[in-house]
C-alpha cells in the first residue's frame, strides 16, 4: 500500500497534529500508474505533482518517462509542505531516479506564483482534502486570493481541494494535461460549481471516471478520477464513464489508447450551473428521462417553493439547556421559560410529532424542555439559582455561550411547521409538528410560506411518494457509513407532487400513512402515497411509479455499497 497524502496549509499544523492532520489516503499503485500513463504521452513531457507526499505519483512519472526515453532528472517537479514526507520522498526520488532536489521544493503550493514558474506539460496527483472548518485563516485567504488572481472566485465555504485544483491548472502549458484523484464533492457541492465552470473553459476535453466500488474502501470520502486535456481550449460537454472498480484501469492501459471508451456526454453548462447533478446519470436512462420530465410539470414543485428549510438552534451546552420536566419542577423554573423541544431525530416516529410522542421521547432523552430566556426577561430567583449552577460548572465559558450576551439566551429558536431528519441511513423523515415543539440543529426545521395552500399534514403526506424518495437521493449527498445528508439548500431542491386535491383529503391520507409508518410498514405507506398522489393525482401509471421506486433503490444501494470497511 502506498500513501497518497493530503496536506494541510501550514507547517505549524502539520507539526502539531502529524499524520492525522494530513488525512492520508491509502491505495495501491494502479491508480497513480494509470493517471501517469494517461497523462504522460511523450518522453519530452515535463510533469508536476503539486502535493507529492510519499512520492507515489512522481515515482510512477519517473518510470513512465524512463520507459519513453525521457530524463526524469530534469523533467520531474513536485511540491510538498510536510517536512517529514518531503525528506523521505526526495531521498528516494533523488537516489533512484536522479531527480534534482531543486525541482522538489518544500513549500506551500499556494506560495508558488504560476506567472513566474516554468509551466509543465502534465500535472498529476491527489489534491489535499481539508473541509472549510479547518481550511481557515491566512491559509484560506492566501489560497482564495491566488485563484481569484487566476480568474476564479471561490466561496469561503470551499474545501482545500477546490483552490488547489484551480491553481494546478494554472501550472500547465497550453495543450497540457491534468490527471487527478478528486472528491465527489466536485459534482454536488455548491461551492464547487465555479471549479466545474473553470474546467470547461480551460480544456478541450474533460473526462470523469466514477466507480461503483470506492477507490479508497477504508475511508469515508468518495472520490473519482479527473482527466483533462488540451489546456487553453474549452469544452461544451463533460465526458463520463462509470466503472465497476479500479481493477478496470489496467485494461484501458493495455488497449494502448488514451481515449476512454464508452463515455457519455453531459452538458457542461447544465452541470456547472447546478441545473443537474452527476448522480442523475447513475440512473437507468428510462428512469432518468421520466424524472426529468416530471420535474418540469406544473404539478411538481420544489420543497423550497412551499417552505423555508433551516437548521435548528445551537445551545452550546445541550445537557444544561435541556431539562426533563421533573428536573424543571425540582428547580422551580416557571413554565414561561420552558419550551417543548426535540433533541434527536429518533424521536420522530410517524408523519406527525404529537405531545404524546414528545412525552414518550422524554424517557430516552431524545426530547425535553428547552430553557428559553429572552434577553430582557426579569429572572426569578429559582432561575437565577439554576444559571449560577451552570456558571459554576463552566457552561458560560463554553465556546457558543461565551460568544453571546447574555450567555444563557439561546438564539435562533424558531417555531416550525415540520421537522426534517437531514442525515439518514434509509430515508430522511419529514414530520408535521403537532407538539408546538422546537428542535436542535440535529434536525432541519421547516416553515410553510404564507402564500402556500398546503398544511403541515399535507406536506408530510406529499413527502412519502417514490418521486420524492428518488429526488432525495438525487439532491442529497452520501457520507461515510452509507448515510445520506441533505443540506438546507439541497432539501429545498427536493421535488414534491402537488395533486389537485383538498388539504382535507391530504390530511386524511397523512393520518392513514402515519399509522402505517408507525407500524413499520413504510413500503405500504409509500405505495399508498403513490396510488393517491402520483397515480390518481397527476396521472402516472404503476409502471412509472415502479421506475421511480427502482431508481431510488439503485441510488440507495450504491450508497450502501460504499460503506467503509471496518
Amino acid at each position: 500500500m502506498t500513501t497518497l497524502q493530503t496536506r494541510l496549509e501550514t507547517h505549524d499544523l502539520v507539526a502539531q497534529e502529524g499524520p492525522k492532520a494530513l488525512g492520508a489516503f491509502y491505495t495501491d499503485d494502479q491508480i497513480a500508474q494509470f493517471l501517469v500513463w494517461w497523462a504522460i504521452r511523450s518522453g519530452q513531457d515535463t510533469v508536476m505533482d503539486p502535493s507529492f507526499g510519499g512520492g507515489v505519483f512522481l515515482r510512477a512519472a519517473c518510470e513512465r518517462l524512463t520507459e519513453l526515453g525521457g530524463q526524469p532528472a530534469c523533467q520531474v517537479f513536485g511540491v510538498e509542505v510536510d517536512a517529514m514526507a518531503h525528506r523521505r520522498a526526495v531521498e528516494d526520488l533523488c537516489s533512484d531516479f536522479g531527480v534534482r532536489t531543486q525541482n522538489l521544493p518544500l513549500s506551500d503550493f499556494f506560495a508558488l506564483d504560476s506567472t513566474v514558474m516554468q509551466p509543465v506539460d502534465v500535472v498529476v496527483g491527489n489534491p489535499p482534502f481539508i473541509r472549510y472548518q479547518r481550511f481557515c485563516g491566512d491559509a484560506r485567504r492566501t489560497a482564495l486570493r491566488r485563484v481569484a488572481a487566476e480568474g476564479v472566485q471561490l466561496s469561503e465555504l470551499s474545501s482545500s481541494w477546490a483552490p488547489f485544483l484551480v491553481h494546478s491548472i494554472a501550472m500547465l502549458k497550453t495543450g497540457g494535461r491534468l490527471a487527478m484523484v478528486v472528491p465527489m464533492e466536485m459534482c454536488h457541492a455548491a461551492y464547487a460549481l465555479p471549479v466545474l465552470d473553470h474546467l470547461a473553459k480551460s480544456f478541450a476535453k474533460v473526462t470523469f471516471l466514477t466507480f461503483r466500488d470506492k477507490l479508497f474502501p477504508d475511508l469515508s470520502e468518495n472520490t473519482f478520477l479527473l482527466l483533462a486535456e488540451g489546456k487553453g481550449a474549452h469544452s461544451t460537454a463533460f465526458l463520463w464513464r462509470d466503472l465497476t472498480n479500479a481493477d478496470r484501469l489496467p485494461e484501458m492501459q493495455q488497449r494502448g489508447h488514451w481515449r476512454v471508451p464508452g463515455t457519455h456526454r453531459i452538458d457542461a453548462q447544465t452541470l456547472s450551473r447546478g441545473h443537474e447533478r452527476l448522480v442523475e446519470h447513475f440512473l437507468p436512462r428510462k428512469t432518468r428521462d421520466l424524472y426529468r420530465e416530471l420535474r418540469k410539470l406544473a404539478q411538481v414543485r420544489r420543497l423550497g417553493d412551499v417552505a423555508d428549510v433551516g437548521i435548528g438552534y445551537v445551545t452550546g451546552a445541550n445537557d444544561f439547556f435541556h431539562l426533563h420536566p421533573d428536573e424543571a419542577r425540582m428547580w422551580g423554573i416557571p413554565e414561561s421559560f420552558l419550551k417543548p423541544a426535540v433533541r434527536r431525530g429518533r424521536a420522530l416516529l410517524g408523519l406527525r410529532f404529537t405531545r404524546d410522542d414528545w412525552r414518550q421521547a422524554l424517557e430516552t432523552g431524545e426530547a425535553g424542555y428547552l430553557l428559553l430566556i429572552e434577553p430582557e426577561s426579569p429572572l426569578p430567583a429559582s432561575l437565577r439559582r439554576y444559571l449560577q449552577k451552570g456558571e459554576s460548572q463552566g457552561v458560560s465559558k463554553t465556546f457558543k455561550c461565551r460568544m453571546r450576551s447574555p450567555w444563557f439566551c439561546v438564539p435562533h429558536v424558531h417555531q416550525s411547521d415540520a421537522f426534517l431528519s437531514y442525515m439518514s441511513g434509509a430515508v430522511p423523515r419529514l414530520v408535521a409538528n403537532h407538539a408546538d415543539a422546537v428542535a436542535t440543529n440535529s434536525l432541519h426545521v421547516l416553515r410553510l410560506h404564507a402564500h402556500t395552500r398546503l398544511t403541515r399534514d399535507a406536506l408530510a403526506a406529499l413527502w412519502q411518494t417514490f418521486l420524492t424518495r428518488l429526488s432525495v437521493e438525487v439532491e442529497g449527498h452520501p457520507l461515510g457509513g452509507g448515510m445520506l445528508k441533505l443540506e438546507p439548500t439541497e432539501a429545498e431542491n427536493v421535488i414534491l407532487s402537488l395533486p389537485p386535491v383538498t388539504n382535507g383529503e391530504l390530511a386524511r391520507l397523512a393520518e392513514e400513512l402515519d399509522g402505517l409508518v408507525r407500524a413499520g410498514n413504510d413500503r405500504a405507506a409509500q405505495e399508498q402515497a403513490d396510488a393517491e398522489i402520483l397515480q390518481k393525482g397527476i396521472g402516472l401509471t404503476q409502471a412509472d411509479c415502479r421506475l421511480l421506486h427502482e431508481g431510488a433503490a439503485t441510488l440507495r444501494e450504491r450508497r450502501y455499497s460504499r460503506i467503509p470497511r471496518a
